[in-house]
Protein backbone atom coordinates (compact mmCIF):
# COMPACT_ATOMS: atom_id res chain seq x y z
CA UNK A 1 0.00 0.00 0.00
CA UNK A 2 2.86 2.33 0.91
CA UNK A 3 4.48 1.65 -2.49
CA UNK A 4 1.24 2.49 -4.34
CA UNK A 5 0.85 5.80 -2.49
CA UNK A 6 4.48 6.69 -3.22
CA UNK A 7 4.02 5.78 -6.90
CA UNK A 8 0.84 7.90 -7.23
CA UNK A 9 2.53 10.83 -5.51
CA UNK A 10 5.50 10.57 -7.91
CA UNK A 11 3.16 10.61 -10.93
CA UNK A 12 1.30 13.66 -9.60
CA UNK A 13 4.60 15.47 -9.03
CA UNK A 14 5.76 14.78 -12.62
CA UNK A 15 2.42 15.93 -14.09
CA UNK A 16 2.40 19.15 -12.05
CA UNK A 17 5.98 19.91 -13.11
CA UNK A 18 5.03 19.43 -16.76
CA UNK A 19 2.08 21.79 -16.37
CA UNK A 20 4.12 24.61 -14.82
CA UNK A 21 6.00 25.66 -17.97
CA UNK A 22 2.72 25.69 -19.91
CA UNK A 23 1.10 28.07 -17.44
CA UNK A 24 4.18 30.30 -17.53
CA UNK A 25 4.07 30.35 -21.34
CA UNK A 26 0.41 31.33 -21.24
CA UNK A 27 1.17 34.23 -18.89
CA UNK A 28 4.02 35.47 -21.08
CA UNK A 29 1.86 35.29 -24.19
CA UNK A 30 -0.94 37.33 -22.61
CA UNK A 31 1.43 40.00 -21.29
CA UNK A 32 2.61 40.80 -24.82
CA UNK A 33 -0.84 42.15 -25.68
CA UNK A 34 -1.30 45.77 -24.66
CA UNK A 35 -4.26 46.15 -22.34
CA UNK A 36 -6.39 49.15 -23.26
CA UNK A 37 -8.51 50.84 -20.62
CA UNK A 38 -11.23 53.18 -21.82
CA UNK A 39 -10.80 56.88 -21.05
CA UNK A 40 -13.44 59.45 -21.94
CA UNK A 41 -12.73 62.89 -23.35
CA UNK A 42 -12.96 65.62 -20.75
CA UNK A 43 -15.49 68.43 -21.28
CA UNK A 44 -12.63 70.82 -22.13
CA UNK A 45 -11.16 68.40 -24.69
CA UNK A 46 -14.56 67.85 -26.25
CA UNK A 47 -15.21 71.59 -26.54
CA UNK A 48 -11.72 72.24 -27.90
CA UNK A 49 -12.11 69.69 -30.68
CA UNK A 50 -15.63 70.86 -31.57
CA UNK A 51 -14.45 74.47 -31.80
CA UNK A 52 -11.33 73.54 -33.78
CA UNK A 53 -13.33 71.58 -36.35
CA UNK A 54 -15.91 74.36 -36.70
CA UNK A 55 -13.15 76.96 -37.18
CA UNK A 56 -11.40 74.75 -39.74
CA UNK A 57 -14.58 74.38 -41.78
CA UNK A 58 -15.08 78.16 -41.75
CA UNK A 59 -11.45 78.74 -42.68
CA UNK A 60 -11.64 76.37 -45.67
CA UNK A 61 -14.95 77.84 -46.84
CA UNK A 62 -13.44 81.34 -46.86
CA UNK A 63 -10.00 80.37 -48.18
CA UNK A 64 -8.71 81.75 -51.47
CA UNK A 65 -5.31 80.07 -51.42
CA UNK A 66 -4.48 76.35 -51.21
CA UNK A 67 -2.09 77.11 -48.33
CA UNK A 68 -4.84 78.69 -46.23
CA UNK A 69 -5.67 76.67 -43.11
CA UNK A 70 -2.82 74.19 -43.72
CA UNK A 71 -1.45 74.73 -40.22
CA UNK A 72 -4.79 73.96 -38.56
CA UNK A 73 -3.91 70.28 -38.10
CA UNK A 74 -0.55 70.98 -36.42
CA UNK A 75 -2.22 73.64 -34.26
CA UNK A 76 -4.86 71.12 -33.16
CA UNK A 77 -2.30 68.44 -32.22
CA UNK A 78 -0.03 70.98 -30.51
CA UNK A 79 -2.75 72.53 -28.36
CA UNK A 80 -4.67 69.34 -27.60
CA UNK A 81 -1.58 67.54 -26.31
CA UNK A 82 0.36 70.65 -25.21
CA UNK A 83 3.53 69.87 -27.18
CA UNK A 84 5.95 72.07 -29.10
CA UNK A 85 7.09 69.78 -31.91
CA UNK A 86 5.01 71.48 -34.60
CA UNK A 87 5.69 75.08 -33.61
CA UNK A 88 7.14 77.32 -36.33
CA UNK A 89 10.10 79.63 -35.68
CA UNK A 90 7.77 82.64 -35.73
CA UNK A 91 5.71 81.17 -32.89
CA UNK A 92 2.93 79.90 -35.15
CA UNK A 93 2.51 76.38 -36.46
CA UNK A 94 4.14 74.51 -39.34
CA UNK A 95 1.98 73.33 -42.23
CA UNK A 96 0.71 69.76 -42.04
CA UNK A 97 3.12 68.58 -44.77
CA UNK A 98 5.86 68.95 -42.14
CA UNK A 99 4.36 66.45 -39.71
CA UNK A 100 5.66 63.30 -41.39
CA UNK A 101 9.32 64.37 -41.71
CA UNK A 102 9.33 65.79 -38.17
CA UNK A 103 8.10 62.61 -36.46
CA UNK A 104 10.29 60.37 -38.63
CA UNK A 105 13.49 62.25 -37.74
CA UNK A 106 12.72 63.08 -34.11
CA UNK A 107 13.98 60.91 -31.26
CA UNK A 108 11.05 62.21 -29.22
CA UNK A 109 8.59 60.17 -31.30
CA UNK A 110 8.22 56.40 -31.37
CA UNK A 111 6.90 54.44 -34.33
CA UNK A 112 4.26 52.12 -32.86
CA UNK A 113 3.73 50.19 -36.07
CA UNK A 114 1.36 49.94 -39.00
CA UNK A 115 -2.38 50.39 -38.69
CA UNK A 116 -3.02 46.88 -40.04
CA UNK A 117 -1.42 45.47 -36.86
CA UNK A 118 -3.85 45.10 -33.94
CA UNK A 119 -1.10 45.40 -31.34
CA UNK A 120 0.04 48.73 -32.84
CA UNK A 121 -3.56 49.98 -32.73
CA UNK A 122 -3.82 48.88 -29.08
CA UNK A 123 -0.61 50.75 -28.23
CA UNK A 124 -1.85 53.88 -30.00
CA UNK A 125 -5.10 53.98 -28.04
CA UNK A 126 -3.36 53.30 -24.73
CA UNK A 127 -0.75 56.01 -25.43
CA UNK A 128 -3.49 58.56 -26.16
CA UNK A 129 -5.35 57.46 -23.02
CA UNK A 130 -2.14 58.06 -21.07
CA UNK A 131 -2.01 61.64 -22.39
CA UNK A 132 0.72 61.09 -24.98
CA UNK A 133 0.42 62.81 -28.36
CA UNK A 134 -0.42 60.05 -30.82
CA UNK A 135 -1.04 60.33 -34.55
CA UNK A 136 -1.72 58.23 -37.63
CA UNK A 137 0.01 59.25 -40.86
CA UNK A 138 -0.60 58.16 -44.43
CA UNK A 139 3.01 57.60 -45.56
CA UNK A 140 2.10 56.76 -49.15
CA UNK A 141 2.70 60.42 -50.01
CA UNK A 142 4.62 63.28 -48.43
CA UNK A 143 1.44 65.29 -47.80
CA UNK A 144 -0.72 62.33 -46.76
CA UNK A 145 -3.68 62.65 -44.43
CA UNK A 146 -2.88 62.90 -40.71
CA UNK A 147 -5.33 61.97 -37.97
CA UNK A 148 -4.93 62.43 -34.24
CA UNK A 149 -5.63 59.53 -31.89
CA UNK A 150 -7.56 60.82 -28.90
CA UNK A 151 -8.62 59.34 -25.54
CA UNK A 152 -11.40 56.80 -25.84
CA UNK A 153 -11.81 53.13 -26.60
CA UNK A 154 -11.13 50.68 -29.40
CA UNK A 155 -14.11 50.00 -31.63
CA UNK A 156 -14.57 47.32 -34.27
CA UNK A 157 -14.15 48.56 -37.83
CA UNK A 158 -16.05 46.60 -40.45
CA UNK A 159 -13.86 47.91 -43.26
CA UNK A 160 -10.54 47.33 -41.49
CA UNK A 161 -11.62 44.10 -39.76
CA UNK A 162 -9.76 45.33 -36.67
CA UNK A 163 -10.48 47.16 -33.42
CA UNK A 164 -9.35 50.71 -34.05
CA UNK A 165 -8.62 53.71 -31.80
CA UNK A 166 -10.75 56.79 -31.23
CA UNK A 167 -9.69 59.71 -33.43
CA UNK A 168 -10.16 63.27 -34.62
CA UNK A 169 -9.18 64.59 -38.04
CA UNK A 170 -9.23 67.79 -40.04
CA UNK A 171 -9.67 66.65 -43.63
CA UNK A 172 -7.77 69.05 -45.85
CA UNK A 173 -9.27 67.95 -49.18
CA UNK A 174 -12.84 68.16 -47.84
CA UNK A 175 -13.31 70.07 -44.59
CA UNK A 176 -16.89 68.86 -44.21
CA UNK A 177 -15.55 65.33 -43.64
CA UNK A 178 -13.59 66.49 -40.58
CA UNK A 179 -14.63 64.68 -37.42
CA UNK A 180 -13.97 63.93 -33.77
CA UNK A 181 -14.75 61.07 -31.40
CA UNK A 182 -15.06 58.49 -34.19
CA UNK A 183 -12.92 55.50 -35.07
CA UNK A 184 -9.64 56.00 -36.92
CA UNK A 185 -11.03 54.18 -39.96
CA UNK A 186 -13.19 57.25 -40.69
CA UNK A 187 -10.00 59.11 -41.66
CA UNK A 188 -8.58 56.53 -44.06
CA UNK A 189 -10.08 54.19 -46.66
CA UNK A 190 -7.87 51.32 -45.50
CA UNK A 191 -5.16 50.54 -42.96
CA UNK A 192 -2.60 50.17 -45.73
CA UNK A 193 0.26 52.71 -45.62
CA UNK A 194 -1.00 54.15 -42.33
CA UNK A 195 1.72 54.37 -39.67
CA UNK A 196 1.15 55.15 -36.00
CA UNK A 197 3.46 57.37 -33.98
CA UNK A 198 3.45 58.43 -30.34
CA UNK A 199 5.47 61.04 -28.50
CA UNK A 200 7.62 59.57 -25.74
Amino acid sequence: MQKIITFVFAILLVVSCKNDPKSEKGTTSNSSTTKVEEVKLSTDQDQFLSTTIAYFKQCKAASTNRNDCRNSITKMITEFYNIGDFRATDGGFVIYDSIQPIVKKSNAWTKLGNANDQEALNKAQQAANNGKATIAVDVSQTYGQVAMVIPGKLTKSGSWKLKVPNAAALVNYNAEKSFMDKSLSYAFKSAENIVLYSKK
